[in-house]
């Protein structure tokens, strides 16, 4: 669940797997897509829509990824899958079957930063903490 930036908005991925927005605090569904695709939302947690068709791999099921996440600063997506895999995107990642993600092995956490060690292509590499995540 996710609140546009100016919190006029909720978007729900339902377990049907659709993308669903809703007026706050109303509660009338939104169904003008071009209205949609204005919104600027405050959280991404949707595997659904436009912005992030790219985290899906040309053979995975609906139920593949389950969990996504923007970082605060709003140009990395984060991912987890069935396959006990964690994936790093640009966002938003609109081309379909993308092949520039990270795998991520390893994090490590401080109070206030989330660093990021991911294996690409035989090396190693460390992604903090411009991700700001």
């Amino acid at each position: 669940m996710d609140f546009s930036a100016d919190s006029s908005y909720l978007q729900v991925s339902t377990g049907s797997y659709k993308r669903q927005v809703y007026e706050v605090p109303s509660g009338k569904q939104l169904v003008d897509q071009a209205v949609i695709d204005r919104i600027t939302w405050a959280t991404w947690t949707s595997v659904l829509g436009d912005e992030v068709i790219g985290i899906w791999s040309r053979h995975a099921e609906k139920a593949d990824v389950n969990c996504a996440c923007v970082s605060h600063s709003g140009i990395n997506l984060v991912t987890g899958d069935d396959f006990g895999m964690v994936k790093l995107f640009d966002f938003p990642c609109p081309e379909k079957f993308v092949r520039t993600c990270f795998c991520i092995i390893t994090t490590k956490s401080t109070v206030d930063i989330m660093v990021l060690y991911c294996f690409c292509r035989r090396s190693m590499m460390e992604i903090s903490p411009a991700l700001n995540l």
